[in-house]
C-alpha cells in the first residue's frame, strides 16, 4: 500500500532525530574514554583522588550509560531506514533471467557439477568458503502455480527433514506452465525480502534460499540478484552458484 506524503515527512522526520541521537552517543562515547585517558596526565594532581577521580569516572560512566540509551532508542528507526534504503534500490530493479536446460537435464546438469542425489530428492554439494568456512547447497526442482507456496512448503519440508547445516543455501528452481508478469513480480517481491532480511536485518542466517521461477515453455529462469553491497550473504553464493553453473547468460528483463 502506497504511504502518504504526511506518513513519508514523518518516516523522514524519525529517521534525521535518530541519526542525530546515534552522532551524540558517538561523540558521548569518545569523551567518557577521553576522560580515563585525561586521568593518566593528572595523576600527580594533589586532589587527584578527591576531584579528578570522580570526575572522570562519573564522566566515563554516565557518558556511557547516556551513550547506550541514545544507541539503543536510534537502533530500530535506523535499522528500518536501512531497509526501506534497501527495498527501495531493488525496487528500480527487475528479474534476472537465465536460459535453463529441460527439467529432465537439469538433474543431470547438477550431477556432472559435483553435486550429489540424495535419497530426500535433493542436489547436495558442500564447497570451501574463505569467508564462509564452508557453504552447503541444497538444489530443489519442484514445480507449483505459485513461487511463495513453493518457498513456504521447501522450507517447511527442510526443516522437517532436519537439514540444519551451517551456511546452507537451496536453490529452488519451480517450473511454472507460464512465467507472466504476476510471476515476475512475486519473484521480485520474494527476492527483495530475502536480500533485505540478510543484508540488514539478520547478516548471520544459516539459510537463505534463491527462488528462480522456470517457464516450462521457454526454460528460461526469473530469479533476483543481488548487488554487490551482499557479496558476504548466503543469497550472494546461490547467486554466484547459478552463474557457476549455467554461464553467462543472465541478463536483466527490459524496464516496464
Amino acid at each position: 500500500m502506497r504511504r502518504d506524503n504526511t506518513e513519508i515527512a514523518d518516516d523522514k522526520k524519525n529517521i534525521k532525530k535518530a541519526t542525530i541521537m546515534a552522532i551524540i552517543a558517538c561523540i558521548l562515547i569518545m569523551i567518557a574514554f577521553s576522560c580515563l585517558i585525561g586521568a593518566v596526565f593528572l595523576q600527580e594532581y594533589d586532589y587527584f583522588d578527591t576531584v579528578v577521580l570522580p570526575l572522570v569516572l562519573g564522566g566515563f560512566f554516565g557518558g556511557n550509560i547516556i551513550a547506550l540509551v541514545l544507541l539503543c532508542k536510534a537502533y530500530p528507526t535506523l535499522v528500518i531506514s536501512d531497509c526501506m534504503k534497501m527495498n527501495d534500490r531493488y525496487e528500480r530493479q527487475e528479474p534476472m533471467q537465465i536460459r535453463l536446460p529441460e527439467r529432465e537435464s537439469l538433474g543431470r546438469k547438477f550431477l556432472d557439477s559435483k553435486f550429489q542425489y540424495t535419497e530426500d530428492g535433493y542436489y547436495r554439494r558442500k564447497s570451501f568458503s574463505f569467508l564462509k568456512d564452508s557453504v552447503c547447497y541444497y538444489a530443489r526442482i519442484t514445480e507449483d502455480i505459485e513461487v511463495e507456496n513453493a518457498l513456504r512448503r521447501e522450507v517447511e519440508r527442510l526443516y522437517q527433514l532436519g537439514k540444519n547445516e551451517k551456511n546452507l543455501c537451496m536453490l529452488l528452481f519451480v517450473y511454472m506452465d507460464a512465467v507472466r508478469e504476476r510471476e515476475k513480480q512475486d519473484i521480485k517481491e520474494l527476492g527483495k525480502r530475502n536480500i533485505v532480511l540478510e543484508s540488514v536485518i539478520n547478516p548471520n542466517l544459516s539459510l537463505s534460499v534463491l527462488i528462480i521461477a522456470v517457464d516450462r515453455g521457454t526454460n528460461t529462469g526469473y530469479y533476483m540478484k543481488i548487488g554487490r553491497h551482499g557479496r558476504l550473504t548466503l543469497y550472494s553464493y546461490g547467486c554466484k552458484m547459478l552463474k557457476k553453473l549455467f554461464g553467462e547468460g543472465s541478463e536483466k528483463l527490459g524496464s516496464r
